[in-house]
């Protein structure tokens, strides 16, 4: 009996393998221009979502983008700090692949199952200094291992 069913639950492990997965090896880097030093932004959490299953976050980090906040007009620098406090409320009631938050050297790895489009969201805030946030697109499919490298730059709000 006992080998009938070890048996059987081999040939279905055969039929229905167990996902692939894919580490994503990445690293929050300050941008080149504000380097101060050659490690990488520690603190920083990371989140890892299926691209195509949040429109919502996509949809934010474009309104993000598009917003002229950095010419230092106010209404703008409201309506960006609006819609990141928005974009973060999203972040957090999402179904994510995985998280992680950057070591002292601004490293993270995430496994994530195989995934055409994987989207990587990192933030930071600081007490007493502006909150940083990137995002990229990778593919997760086919491959072991994906690095990753998040620039904390250019989105300074406030």
């Amino acid at each position: 009996m006992f080998l009938r069913g070890a048996a059987l639950f081999g040939l279905l492990s055969l039929a229905h393998p167990f996902p692939a997965q894919t580490l994503l090896d990445g690293s929050a880097q300050p941008c080149a221009d504000v380097k101060e030093t050659t490690s990488g932004v520690p603190g920083v959490h990371v989140y890892a979502f299926n691209a195509r299953k949040i429109p919502a976050i996509r949809r934010s980090l474009f309104v993000l983008d598009s917003l002229d906040w950095e010419s230092g007009d106010p209404d703008a620098i409201r309506a960006a700090s609006r819609e990141y406090d928005r974009l973060l409320s999203l972040v957090r009631n999402a179904r994510t692949l995985g998280y992680a938050t950057s070591n002292g050297n601004g490293d993270f790895e995430i496994t994530v199952t195989q995934t055409d489009s994987v989207l990587v969201f990192g933030e930071a805030k600081w007490p007493g200094e502006p909150f940083y946030y990137s995002s990229k697109v990778v593919g997760a499919t086919g491959q072991e291992e994906v690095r990753v490298v998040l620039l904390m730059c250019s989105q300074q709000l406030l």
